[in-house]
């Protein structure tokens, strides 16, 4: 808001260069307000318990491909190469918003904490009953200690990109939350200066639970 009345009421007085720097300025503070936006009501919503859980076959290329598009822009600023392997007919069992709302969030961050002209790829493989969803890349990566912070609630824990980009600290609370009640698992290994390895271990299909008296 006030680099957007700076403009406004100095725009006249200000170069080119000058601008550029508050205009950027405005869109990282939107996309964080966004995100914080998004995430604040995902959050809410499962805490209440009045976010729907409808879990259903998906087909897991058609759900990355829609969320790397909207992280294309995010992807281009940095010219970071941004590549899917996943094939056409694999399916994964899981809830459509919530698995969408995990994609997301670790593929922003694979993005924010990624240096200019890096590489983020997805990739998967399928296992017996389950699939492994993986989203690595070339960034900072991520100290021991902090690794140990990163899924656990009441822990803040958020840093700045690689772009100054800032963080809510709630994503990967949702990312573990989300798949942990699809049933599935969530893990990073990672390696400071050498980038970062998020792992997703999903069902192929539903899992039928027993309960014995």
């Amino acid at each position: 808001m006030g680099f957007s009345s700076l403009l406004i009421t100095q725009g006249e007085r200000l170069n080119a260069d000058q601008k550029e720097d508050f205009i950027q300025s405005i869109l990282q503070a939107s996309r964080k307000g966004y995100d914080l936006l998004v995430n604040l009501l995902d959050w809410s919503r499962s805490q209440t318990g009045t976010i729907a859980f409808k879990p259903a076959l998906l087909n897991l290329k058609t759900l990355v491909a829609e969320t790397i598009e909207l992280s294309s822009n995010q992807a281009t600023a940095k010219n970071i190469t941004l590549l899917s392997y996943l094939s056409e007919t694999t399916t994964v069992f899981a809830d459509k918003n919530m698995l969408e709302t995990v994609i997301r969030n670790l593929i922003s961050n694979a993005l924010k904490f990624t240096p200019v002209n890096g590489r983020v790829e997805i990739a998967y493989q399928e296992q017996d009953t389950e699939v492994e969803i993986s989203i690595s890349d070339t960034g900072v990566g991520i100290s021991p200690e902090n690794i140990d912070k990163l899924f656990k609630i009441g822990i803040s824990h958020s840093t700045p990109g690689t772009a100054k980009e800032k963080g809510t600290g709630l994503g990967l609370l949702l990312c573990h939350e989300f798949i942990e009640k699809n049933s599935g698992q969530i893990w990073v290994e990672s390696e400071v200066g050498k980038g970062s390895l998020f792992y997703i271990r999903l069902p192929l299909q539903e899992k039928i639970y027993c309960t014995r008296a």
